[in-house]
This record gives structure tokens, C-alpha cells and sequence, in this order.
């Protein structure tokens, strides 16, 4: 998209993976991504045992939608890509190893921090319940690390997050 966005709203929850062994984290997520031009992103993703294996990523603008893992947009400019057979973790590695034989640096540093950065608010979102801004999550208060950094200390539990329930920090 060129930007991040400017706001999103998640929902998600614990339906099969809910004992000890799993922690507290949540086994389903869907969140909407709105950005500054009207666009807005949905992904969705579950890590249920028995289910469809799908994921699906959607982009919808003013002019039309695009199913990314299709290679697909609909609309007023439509258009039907050959599915990529490359690997994209291949892909990366060529761009490195050619770089590094070249005396290059691929610094993708803010790309890959603002990409991480999106699936925290999502995380943020669903646990809470709150439609979240950027700037919101940039601005949290939230820590999750440990008071401290100790191999031999056991680390206390964190509660399962409960959307509407759960405060924004």
C-alpha cells in the first residue's frame, strides 16, 4: 500500500486450542485495516486442527477489490495475474546473497518494523475489542516483557484477554 494504516478493528477468540499447553493466545483472528485513501484490508487467519487450511488477503478501494493470493482485482481496471510458482523465502535470499556478493545492504529495516507493527494492532484490537489508530498503538503503554531477564526464574501467566473487557495500555 505504500503507507500504513491509519486505523483497525479486529475480533478473535479461543475456541479449540484452549488448555494449558496453548498459553492464552487467541486461535482465530479477522481484522480490517482502513487507510488514509478509503482503502481497507481484511486478513483473516485461524490455526484450528480438522479446519479448511485457507487464508485469504483482500484489498477494497473506491474502484474495486484485489484477492491478493489470487492475483486478482475486480472492478473498474480488472486483471488476472499467473500465480507466482517462486518461492518468496527464495526470492528473499537471492535479493541478500546477490547483495552481499555485490558489497550491497538491503535495508528493508522500516518495511519490515511497520509490518510487524500491523500485526500488533491487530493483536491489540481483538484482545481489546477496541477499533485502535496507528498512532494509538504507537503509543501504547504496553510492556510484555518480564520484570527481568533470568534463565532460571519461571515467568507468571499472562490472562486470557477478554474483547470489551481487556483495557487498551
Amino acid at each position: 500500500m505504500g503507507e500504513y494504516p491509519v486505523r483497525c478493528y479486529s475480533t478473535g477468540g479461543r475456541q479449540t486450542r484452549t488448555g494449558e499447553d496453548y498459553g492464552q493466545i487467541f486461535d482465530h483472528f479477522s481484522t480490517v485495516y482502513e487507510y488514509a485513501n478509503g482503502a481497507k484490508f481484511v486478513a483473516s487467519t485461524r490455526h484450528q486442527q480438522g479446519c479448511s487450511s485457507l487464508f485469504v488477503d483482500t484489498v477494497s478501494g473506491t474502484e474495486g477489490t484485489a484477492t491478493l493470493m489470487k492475483y486478482q482485482i475486480e472492478g473498474k481496471n480488472p486483471w488476472k495475474g499467473a500465480r507466482r510458482r517462486a518461492n518468496m523465502h527464495q526470492l528473499e535470499h537471492d535479493a541478500m546473497y546477490k547483495a552481499l556478493r555485490n558489497g550491497e545492504v538491503i535495508n528493508n529495516g522500516d518495511y519490515m518494523a511497520n509490518s510487524s507493527m500491523m500485526g500488533i494492532i491487530a493483536r491489540m484490537s481483538a484482545y481489546t475489542g477496541k477499533t485502535l489508530t496507528w498512532e494509538q498503538a504507537m503509543n501504547s503503554k504496553e510492556d510484555l516483557s518480564p520484570e527481568k531477564y533470568d534463565m532460571t526464574m519461571s515467568l507468571p501467566e499472562p490472562k486470557v484477554a477478554t474483547p470489551g473487557v481487556t483495557p487498551f495500555v
